[in-house]
């Protein structure tokens, strides 16, 4: 069963926003480049980082920023979950500063109990869940880690739908969306996509919508 764990994080290092202004623009400590922006790698003071910044100008910017602002609130609802990486906040409003994973993606890992891992990582999934936030992308590899102690951990929260009390229709809906991609992304994962070789137990998790019903049935692929 996955259990919260309220770790005491150490407060960052002075000068971290210059840090962060002064590799942006000198183009260094950059571990990963997106279309939504530049990820910077800090290792130092007994820390090891990992800072996301949203890059470009203008409409695009702000657009960009509000992705970082959102995955900021489903961090902050996430506090304590074991498997997600503990957040240092949103730096100057502007950089999103989390705890960098060591560990292995799940495209290149290897496992000492493979079935243990998945077993714990729907135990993460389902925790994340009941805190009103779904990932939405667990479909990409790069968004699992097989840690250094052999656990399961979920990055990157850019596709994050946050679920909200009271009449929003249209964002819950995308939220309970966001948790059916998560569960089915999990089923594929575990059997590689062969969804013959699941067992009855994890093939009822499979939910799709009507229109996911339907393309998958003209497809040829598995229901439940």
């Amino acid at each position: 069963m996955n259990e919260s764990t309220e770790k005491q994080k150490p407060a960052l290092p002075d000068g971290m926003e210059s840090w962060i202004e002064s590799s942006l623009a000198s183009g260094t400590n950059i571990l990963a480049t997106s279309n939504q922006g530049t990820v910077l790698l800090y290792e130092g003071d007994g820390l090891k980082l990992v800072i996301k910044s949203a890059m470009g100008r203008g409409a695009l910017r702000r657009a960009r920023q509000a992705t970082l602002e959102r995955e900021y609130a489903a961090y902050q609802r996430l506090e304590g979950v074991t498997g997600v990486p503990a957040c240092y906040g949103l730096l100057a409003g502007r950089y999103l500063v989390m705890e960098y994973i060591d560990g292995t993606a799940y495209r290149h890992a290897s496992w000492q109990d493979r079935d243990q891992w998945f077993a714990d990582l729907l135990e993460v999934i389902r925790a994340f869940h009941v805190r009103g936030v779904s990932h939405g992308d667990l479909k990409s590899k790069t968004n699992m880690i097989v840690g250094v102690d052999q656990k399961p951990y979920v990055i990157d929260f850019g596709t994050t739908f946050l679920h909200k009390n009271g009449f929003h229709p249209i964002n819950n809906y995308l939220f309970e969306y966001g948790k059916r991609l998560d569960i089915n992304a999990w089923v594929k994962h575990k059997y590689h996509g062969r969804y013959k070789d699941a067992s009855d137990e994890d093939r009822e998790l499979l939910n799709y919508s009507m229109l996911e019903y339907v393309v998958r049935k003209l497809r040829g692929r598995p229901m439940h």
